[in-house]
């Protein structure tokens, strides 16, 4: 996505601040499940990647539906970015790139379950985001800032 007006800004700046968010998905059957999860964001908000146990509720769910969308929040909850896409698990060989990248690892909630270091005993969960909404709930306001689908079909 490219950044170049205020509300895309304020919704960079906000994720770049934020080390984790919850994760929101639903199973095939449409039971929601949300987890706080640490996260890396590339700074055009184009991809959301986080590591997990492959055994995870969260891996389960993304396998039988891999749309998922990630919530930012400040402190005050003043201001909330939801950045949704699909979303799948990356595991095996191709996940050391992202194991390799992701800053803190070592602190990561889930390490209190498996404390190796072998990248092949995690899954990566990546978003591709196509939807950017900037949410001022003490306003009573929600801006879409990006939606790839509205581009392809306008």
């Amino acid at each position: 996505m490219k950044i170049d007006n205020e509300l895309s800004r304020t919704a960079a700046q906000l994720v770049a601040k934020c080390r984790n968010a919850v994760l929101a998905t639903s199973d095939v059957s449409g039971h929601p499940h949300s987890a706080w999860i640490t996260t890396q964001v590339t700074s055009d908000l184009e991809e959301v990647v986080s590591i997990t146990a492959p055994t995870s509720q969260k891996a389960a769910i993304l396998r039988g539906n891999p749309q998922a969308e990630w919530m930012f929040a400040s402190p005050s909850m003043e201001t909330i970015v939801y950045l949704s896409g699909y979303t799948r698990l990356i595991e095996g060989d191709a996940a050391k790139r992202y194991w390799d990248q992701m800053a803190g690892k070592a602190q990561a909630y889930y390490r209190k379950y498996c404390e190796t270091e072998d990248y092949h005993k995690f899954a990566v969960i990546r978003t591709e985001v196509n939807k950017v909404v900037l949410c001022k709930p003490y306003a009573y306001t929600k801006t879409v800032v990006f939606d790839q689908a509205a581009a392809v079909n306008s």
